[in-house]
């Protein structure tokens, strides 16, 4: 019964797992939204290469 409480009263590993617990479920909103941020930023992208592209080109 002793270790029952002293494991309850136990707090060490307490933060490293609130911290999973959060990183878990930004994972999981991030997975959620893959598909609909992964089109857009990929557009983004594409446009600020394009855009990057011709600036090197004017400064060539």
């Amino acid at each position: 019964m002793n270790f029952l409480k002293a494991l309850w009263g136990d707090d060490r590993g307490q933060s490293t797992t609130e911290y999973i617990l959060i990183l878990s479920v930004v994972v999981l909103v991030a997975l959620r939204f893959k598909k609909e941020f992964g089109g857009k930023l990929s557009g983004m992208l594409n446009v600020l290469d394009g855009k990057m592209g011709e600036a090197m080109q004017d400064i060539n």
